[in-house]
């Protein structure tokens, strides 16, 4: 089973999400409830993912899940450090070209 751990700070309007261990089919509702619940007033989310090792597809729907609320609030999603296979699965969907990535 994996292990999800999300670290959470809000300054303001500015949410950052670090996301350490695994999104996969077991976690990704968890960091969609966390990150989803925690929108209000949030015009600037970022996620850090310098120590999330992996994403399945279950957790890039709730990457474009939280994209279009942002979008929706007239808010900006910004995917912060991926490492390098998390990167690899961004740009193989597709998602790259979609998402605000900050290497």
């Amino acid at each position: 089973m994996g292990m999800l751990t999300i670290n959470k700070e809000k300054n303001g309007g500015k949410l950052t999400v670090s996301l350490v261990g695994r999104v996969d089919v077991m976690t990704a509702p968890q960091f969609d409830e966390e990150v989803s619940g925690d929108l209000d007033g949030v015009t600037e989310l970022v996620l850090n993912l310098a120590e999330l090792g992996y994403m399945s597809s279950a957790g890039l729907r709730v990457l474009v899940g939280l994209q279009k609320s942002m979008t929706a609030r007239k808010g900006k999603l910004t995917v912060c450090s991926p490492s390098s296979n998390i990167l690899d699965i961004l740009k193989a969907t597709g998602l790259a070209d979609y998402l605000d990535i900050q290497e």
